[in-house]
């Protein structure tokens, strides 16, 4: 056997014809055109042959079963940092952020955050943030009701952004134990407007309206 063809066919690079004349070979079968005035130095036994076959072989299972183990491994801790991840995320923000948006088949549904009780009018939609300095910032668009279930009085901060895209913020106070109506009066530059549930009738007329047909008032 050509030691060159040899040592195509061990690496994988032989063509099928050189692999069939290393099959031949391989059966001690012996080919005229193959023979290229070798030695008995330069031809390998077949017993060499295969035992470098059979150890190419084994250190090509053992690399693919440490791979196999490494990409498991890999999997399992990306599962477990994601699994992490969203557990903290859900632990720590669950009770400082909150997006709640009206539900045509709940229409009476309440949300309850931090100590505030929500229900919003016809395609309303309220975004509450708790800051790390206790602030409780409001946006929200349509109309809605909040009502204060703790046993302190409560400030907020309610967001809101006029026709040229500015930003301002109101302070409101809200009394414990007591309901409150929340709209913005657009006739009006997006004036915000915020009256007691029981004195409905000191917001202007299409505003307490809209009250009693979101809030069955």
């Amino acid at each position: 056997m050509n030691p060159e063809l040899l040592k195509k066919c061990l690496s994988g690079n032989a063509s099928e014809e050189e692999l069939k004349i290393y099959e031949k070979w391989m059966e001690g079968e012996a080919d005229d055109f193959d023979a290229e005035e070798l030695t008995g130095e330069n031809i390998p036994l077949q017993s060499e042959v295969w035992a470098k076959i059979s150890a190419e072989n084994l250190k090509y299972e053992h690399s693919q079963l440490f791979k196999s183990k490494v990409f498991k491994l890999l999997v399992a801790a990306s599962l477990l940092v994601i699994f992490y991840f969203f557990g903290f995320q859900r632990s720590v923000s669950k009770d400082q952020f909150m997006v709640f948006h009206y539900d045509q088949s709940r229409p009476a549904m309440e949300k309850e955050f931090d100590g505030l009780k929500i229900r919003l009018g016809q395609n309303g939609m309220v975004r509450l943030v708790q800051q790390k300095n206790d602030t409780l910032d409001i946006s929200f668009s349509g109309n809605m009701m909040v009502r204060n279930t703790t046993s302190a009085d409560k400030e907020i901060l309610v967001l809101s952004r006029n026709n040229e895209g500015q930003f301002r913020s109101k302070k409101l106070n809200l009394r414990k134990g007591r309901s409150y109506l929340l709209a913005h009066y657009l006739f009006k530059g997006d004036e915000l407007v915020m009256v007691e549930n029981r004195n409905l009738m000191d917001m202007p007329p299409v505003l307490a309206l809209n009250m009693k047909r979101d809030f069955n008032l």
